[in-house]
């Protein structure tokens, strides 16, 4: 004997709005865990597990550039008030550059080839999405 189950060829109207709803929650979620935009910014420059640098995004005053020669494909950081980014890289990939410019507490720019790592971090109280 079929189930009655097995007998549906279409998804029925319920279907259709468990889907809906399932998106809509996943929406919301983005939106309302994302990092929140901070007022102190510091960005920590860490190389090949090293912190070599650290510099106060929120107490810059104009932009800055910073030449990194010591790594296996020599880049250039550039910091401005509130953001900084990778503006050219030697690496092949050119990940690290095609990231963007960051503003935002959490945020990070990786170059895998020189093992580099630029993270963000705010004066506003973080938290993970998974523990709360």
């Amino acid at each position: 004997m079929r189930s009655p189950a097995a007998d549906r060829s279409r998804p029925t109207l319920w279907d259709g709005l468990l889907a809906l709803l399932v998106a809509a929650a996943a929406v919301a979620l983005l939106f309302f865990l994302r990092p929140a935009e901070s007022n102190f910014l510091t960005a920590s420059v860490v190389l090949e597990g090293e912190l070599i640098a650290e510099y106060d995004l929120s107490a810059l005053t104009g932009p800055v550039t910073i030449t990194l020669e010591q790594t296996d494909y020599p880049l250039t950081i550039r910091l401005e008030p509130g953001r900084v980014c990778i503006g050219e890289s030697a690496c092949p990939s050119q990940d690290c550059v095609h990231t963007g410019w960051i503003s935002r507490a959490g945020e990070q720019i990786i170059c895998l080839p020189n093992r580099l790592v630029i993270s963000l971090t705010g004066g506003q109280q973080e938290f993970d999405a998974v523990t709360g």
